[in-house]
């Protein structure tokens, strides 16, 4: 299956807020999780699949902005019961980084791999 998301992950460094009592998702975050979590549900309707998983990513960036890779955890966490039951299945994950000005989003393919 292939889903795009208009909603861009927020990077690590902006999900977490420390608190008096330890670390929170940040209001940012909890909205921007939200925002993903909806735009899978809008595109599968299914269960979450179950058993190891392959994950290919595209993130298309609108600037040329210094920005890592692997900044992709609201993006694996708001996935998380919509596509698969836990993040902990993805076996295989690829991620792949390009610009464009006109279309920034995210494309992601997901497989079972059996």
């Amino acid at each position: 299956m292939t889903l795009t998301f208009q909603t861009m992950p927020l990077g690590t460094n902006n999900l977490y807020i420390n608190g008096t009592r330890g670390r929170f998702l940040s209001p940012k975050a909890r909205e921007n999780k939200q925002q993903i979590a909806w735009e899978a549900r809008s595109q599968y309707r299914g269960k979450p699949l179950e058993g190891p998983l392959a994950v290919e990513i595209w993130l298309v960036w609108g600037d040329r902005r210094k920005r890592d890779v692997d900044n992709i955890k609201a993006l694996l966490d708001a996935c998380t019961g919509v596509l698969w039951a836990d993040d902990s299945q993805i076996a295989d994950l690829h991620i792949i980084k390009h610009y464009d000005k006109e279309n920034p989003h995210v494309e992601m393919r997901v497989w079972p791999l059996n």
